[in-house]
């Protein structure tokens, strides 16, 4: 087993240390082709990437099979992957891929279709429990009727909640709808003490993921079911005016915030709720890095018309120019299995079967399980087209100028629109 990157100790002490360092990043050469009985494997860098590189050396003596890994954190792993699949031909047998770039690699054809394998009894074990995976998970990592990858890490967005500060405001229950979670954050507003909420506004794909969570949950979206760019329908402006209102309640330099800056105002007590992805949920249990131990809380994402639930994380996938795709598949079921998400969910990482989401001993120990679980049965992906990169960029900079008021509403759904249709081509 070749090491590239340190593992760490406990699962909660994994994700504390890499939201504060998130920047980091791990160069890596590409390995020489994997000779029989080997494979070579990326994974991104996190949480469980260094347990599963922690519990590597039995997957190696019960499959016989010698896994060289590399681990690569920050953005490093989209650039590497991308040239990893789109150039002359890649020696990885395993990638971790975001979800949301499967139609643009799919539509590519060099993902290797795992549907052959999971119907193989042989290469499939019986206890691998495919029920336990949501229908809206495999269909994450599906492109062209072909499921091009599998579940590994899962994130949704759910509400965090400081659970004091609403019993000290009087309110009995987490905000459930769109409308409550805005009066909430004006009640729980009290600069310079604690804010109201948190975003991520800064011109990122934070931005973009945040405003389409609200978006989804106002019924609107990027494109319809006949890819129709519908970025300036009655539902977007109202999307848009709603999650532009909540900035009143937040730090004046929440322009500035991006997914790690929101993990640290929640866990350093600077904010009173926001609506985040759980990746970052164990974070605020540990007493070490969190000041809200014991009082932060989660539940479903408000909802303003329909229940939604933006839906993100990490595939593992087999590129089509693999030798050993047999036995990548075998390290994918391994890596993916239920023992090993057992595994991961004792230590406090959060897991997509829906068994383990439901379990009551450990949705008491991890409290954001139950949240993940209600997420996962309304989830939404993000648009599925190739060009999704392409529209997220945009969106990006078109809504950090209206989130600092250099464009207005109107004006931002309509270049907003614009912008998606240059792309599409309607």
């Amino acid at each position: 087993m070749k090491q590239t990157h340190s593992t760490m100790g406990t699962f909660r002490k994994s994700a504390a240390a890499l939201c504060m360092c998130a920047a980091t990043t791990f160069a890596v050469s590409t390995p020489a082709q994997a000779k029989d009985g080997q494979i070579n494997v990326m994974l991104f860098a996190g949480p469980i990437a260094s347990f599963t590189q922690q519990n590597l050396p039995a997957f190696e003596k019960e499959s016989g099979i010698k896994v060289n890994l590399t681990i690569i954190g920050g953005e490093v792993i989209n650039t590497k992957t991308s040239t990893e699949l789109l150039g002359s031909g890649t020696s990885f047998d395993v990638i971790s891929i975001r979800g949301d770039s499967m139609p643009f690699y799919g539509t590519k054809g060099v993902l290797a279709d795992l549907t052959p394998y999971l119907k193989n009894t042989k290469l499939t074990p019986a206890d691998y429990d495919l029920k336990s995976v949501p229908d809206a998970l495999m269909n994450f990592y599906r492109w062209d009727n072909k499921q091009v990858g599998m579940p590994w890490q899962v994130a949704s967005y759910v509400t965090y909640y400081r659970k004091d500060l609403l019993e000290a405001a009087g309110l009995t229950h987490p905000p459930k709808t769109a409308a409550e979670y805005r009066d909430y954050a004006q009640k729980l507003n009290a600069p310079p003490k604690v804010y109201g909420t948190g975003l991520t506004m800064q011109k990122s794909h934070n931005l973009t993921s945040e405003y389409f969570q609200w978006l989804s949950t106002f019924g609107g979206g990027v494109i319809d079911s006949h890819g129709k760019v519908i970025l300036d329908s009655p539902e977007a402006r109202q999307a848009l005016e709603y999650y532009v209102s909540l900035r009143k309640f937040a730090p004046e330099d929440v322009t500035n915030w991006a997914y790690e800056r929101l993990t640290t105002a929640l866990s350093q007590g600077e904010v009173a709720m926001a609506v985040q992805w759980t990746d970052t949920a164990a974070v605020m249990l540990e007493p070490k890095h969190s000041k809200v131990a014991g009082k932060m809380a989660f539940a479903a994402a408000p909802v303003a018309k329909m229940p939604a639930a933006v839906i993100g994380g990490w595939g593992l996938n087999i590129p089509e120019s693999s030798h050993n795709k047999e036995d990548a598949f075998k390290f994918i079921t391994w890596a993916t299995g239920p023992v090993m998400s057992r595994k991961v969910a004792d230590l406090g990482g959060t897991p997509f079967r829906t068994s383990l989401l439901r379990d009551k001993n450990l949705s008491v120990k991890f409290p954001w399980f139950n949240a993940q679980a209600d997420a996962e049965e309304v989830a939404v992906p993000r648009p599925r087209t190739p060009a999704w990169p392409a529209i997220d960029d945009a969106m990006s900079t078109i809504l950090s100028r209206v989130v600092t008021g250099r464009l207005s509403v109107d004006e931002g759904v309509t270049r907003m629109a614009a912008a998606a249709k240059k792309q599409i081509g309607n």
